[in-house]
């Protein structure tokens, strides 16, 4: 079994904001396990593989700056 990672690893590696982690659980762009739901707050963790995948359907910088065309 994989080990799950927190919301904390999760924006280290994406390299995004621990706020915008949490956005795309909310929004479903993030897979997550939640393992506890409180009144305000959900302990949420997130599966190694899953990770993964969220990073390679993830478009680039690359990908952005190549579809906007020459300026």
């Amino acid at each position: 079994m994989d080990p799950l990672l927190t919301a904390e690893d999760v924006s280290r590696l994406l390299k995004v904001k621990i706020s915008t982690v949490y956005d795309g659980v909310y929004r479903g762009l993030l897979p997550a396990v939640r393992l506890w739901k409180g009144r305000r707050r959900s302990l949420v963790r997130f599966r190694q593989a899953d990770r993964e995948a969220g990073i390679q359907a993830r478009p680039t910088n690359a990908t952005k700056s190549s579809a906007g065309g020459g300026r």
